[in-house]
């Protein structure tokens, strides 16, 4: 009987090509910018002080600047694990 020489695959060489890919697509850098815009929108918001704004738009702010700042935080997150 011929013994059957079972011959191991080459190694194989690191692909350069996936190793310096950007982590993030266009889309995500998008989706980045968007959050961090509505971030900063809710943050400006929230720093308004009550002295200077009538109270209409001063309880405007309190209740629309804290859903930005979680709709923000959300879109980040979102835009970071996104593929």
């Amino acid at each position: 009987m011929k013994e059957l020489k079972t011959q191991s695959p080459p190694a194989s060489k690191p692909n350069l090509a996936s190793e310096s890919a950007m982590p993030f697509r266009k889309a995500n850098y998008r989706w980045l910018g968007i959050g961090s815009a509505i971030l900063v929108l809710g943050y400006a918001l929230l720093v308004q002080p009550s002295e200077y704004m009538p109270r209409e738009q001063f309880s405007l702010a309190l209740y629309v600047a804290p859903v930005l700042i979680l709709t923000g935080i959300g879109l980040l997150v979102y835009a970071i694990l996104r593929k």
